[in-house]
């Protein structure tokens, strides 16, 4: 059984002043936030399993930036599995999800910041694991928009929305030019910097990484996946059928009446569609 560690280089005098200079500590059924600088907030919401998550700010605003830290604890096989095949297979989920954010962000792609990693591996199978991530800006783009349309701000009507409409579809399509493919592209995991007038252009980050993979096959089911789980949360802020076809041809490239854009936008609505009567099922929608 072995434990690893990385933190990168520009946040390791943050993390010894916040008494964590060896993130090991994490890995402890015991680890208590109490022990250590700055407030420590507990991030519930069902579904979680047996991840743990917190906010950590400084105890000094200003001092650094926020900090959230993501715990994996009694990892089941399915999951084990599902990050072997298609992840590492010597590593764990939080080691994916770092460095995911360091290579992103080294081609320029505006994820969180890596802070470091930590993770206790018996051979293949992951026993315990944790990540730190800086915070990013904004807030969830389907927060951001609902409250704009409440307020019935100038950047949901006319070219301004038009405009947001083709930025998001050429925003994912940047992603998907990594390689990568998110498994869980909500409109909840691009957060969003956005003027209510409309006057200036908005800036996106993407969250959430650990669920990412980059595929060697049927790389094309995994991009669908990605672009009707989009235009699924997108239905469910009240985009209009124009809105998500505007920003499917935004992430194509292309213009209205392609042949290649109507064949996307068939298989598009259709898993979006199949999307929907799940989370009927389930008591979601």
């Amino acid at each position: 059984m072995s434990v690893r560690q990385v933190a990168a280089d520009d946040w390791r005098q943050h993390l010894r002043a916040a008494n964590l200079p060896d993130l090991s500590p994490l890995l402890s059924p015991s680890f208590s936030p109490d022990q250590h600088d700055g407030t420590w907030t507990a991030l519930t919401k069902p579904g979680l399993g047996g991840r743990e998550r917190w906010r950590w700010e400084p105890a000094e605003p200003g001092e650094t930036p926020v900090v959230y830290v993501k715990r994996y604890q009694h990892t089941p096989l399915r999951e084990q599995l599902d990050r072997f095949f298609r992840q590492y297979c010597n590593h764990s989920r939080a080691w994916w999800e770092y460095e995911q954010s360091v290579r992103l962000s080294e081609a320029y792609f505006p994820v969180p910041a890596a802070v470091g990693v930590v993770e206790q591996m018996c051979g293949w199978l992951e026993r315990r694991s944790a990540v730190l991530l800086a915070a990013v800006p904004g807030d969830a783009f389907d927060r951001v928009w609902q409250r704009y349309v409440a307020d019935n701000a100038p950047v949901t009507h006319g070219i301004p929305r038009h405009d947001i409409a083709a930025r998001i579809g050429r925003f994912v399509s940047a992603f998907h030019q990594t390689g990568l493919c998110h498994r869980d592209l909500y409109l909840c995991h691009i957060f969003a910097e956005m003027d209510p007038s409309g006057e200036c252009p908005p800036s996106f980050w993407l969250i959430d990484l650990a669920r990412t993979l980059r595929p060697r096959l049927r790389r094309m089911r995994w991009i669908l996946k990605d672009l009707s789980q989009l235009d699924y949360s997108a239905c469910r802020i009240g985009a209009t059928r124009t809105d998500r076809m505007r920003c499917l041809l935004a992430y194509l490239g292309l213009q209205h009446g392609s042949p290649r854009a109507r064949w996307y936008a068939r298989r598009v609505a259709r898993r979006s569609q199949r999307i929907h009567r799940r989370e009927i099922r389930k008591g979601r929608a």
